[in-house]
């Protein structure tokens, strides 16, 4: 699968989006992750804004946002969102001029199908010395109760090849070796909430795995409805859970 096909797939899921990952309350949270490692008086650049629902948080908070996604379908939500301020173009083809950013962002962006060495060259390219890149990854720190060890090996099946990996383990020397420098992590946010494998597979059936897989079409459809079946013969499927993750930014700057 190329990158049309990919941004044909984001088109696509674009309408239910953000009410199948958290919606506005999520996005709140990750702005107000992003925001204490951000100055307000510098412009952010949000590469992959998608539907703007984090880029408008951050706004919201007073921070002047302009974004780049290749999806035109996710980037009508986010004109309506954030107007004039955002614009179709590649990750891996940055229409900014070199050494120009100060303040760069991605919030999920990675684990979605990009080549990280040239996402990486471009931002290497675009910040100026001393500018930082602020990466929330999808991946972060996972629940690994029964419904999570369900669901992850589903992430296993749809990603064989491990290409959505977008944690420091993989990242950080694919940026170290275009000259940025890993800082580590921040803003970590644990939560704690409640789910049963009943909500889960429904959850699966609004969308939730939709997006960039490795493995698409029948065959994920097929894994997809395999999973659910698993979550509800787990013992209790009604009986909430206790889960825990979390989600953090990762922080790379250039010397």
């Amino acid at each position: 699968m190329g990158p049309t096909s990919e941004v044909a797939e984001f088109d696509e899921i674009a309408p239910d989006y953000d009410a199948s990952r958290g919606g506005t309350a999520r996005a709140a949270g990750f702005a107000g992750m992003l925001a204490p490692l951000l100055d307000p008086a510098r412009p952010v650049l949000d590469i992959g804004v998608g539907t703007g629902i984090v880029a408008a948080e951050l706004t919201a908070l007073g921070h002047s946002v302009q974004g780049l996604d290749l999806s035109p379908g996710m980037l009508a939500l986010a004109r309506a969102r954030l107007g004039s301020r955002v614009a179709v173009a590649d990750a891996c083809r940055l229409p900014v001029r070199t050494g120009s950013v100060s303040q760069a962002v991605s919030t999920w962006l990675l684990h979605a199908g990009p080549d990280h060495g040239r996402v990486f060259d471009e931002v290497a390219r675009v910040l100026r010395p001393g500018g930082r890149y602020l990466v929330i990854p999808a991946g972060g720190t996972r629940p690994t109760d029964d419904i999570g060890l369900v669901v992850g090996a589903l992430e296993e099946r749809l990603d064989p090849d491990r290409t959505r990996q977008d944690g420091p383990w993989t990242l950080a020397p694919i940026a170290e070796a275009r000259g940025l420098v890993y800082r580590g992590r921040a803003s970590e946010r644990p939560m704690t909430f409640r789910l049963s494998a009943r909500d889960m597979a429904r959850s699966l059936s609004g969308g939730l795995f939709t997006g960039a897989w490795a493995v698409r079409g029948a065959e994920a459809g097929r894994l997809v409805e395999e999973t659910r079946e698993r979550l509800l013969a787990l013992p209790d499927p009604d009986v909430e859970r206790v889960r825990e993750m979390a989600d953090y930014v990762m922080v790379f700057a250039k010397p």
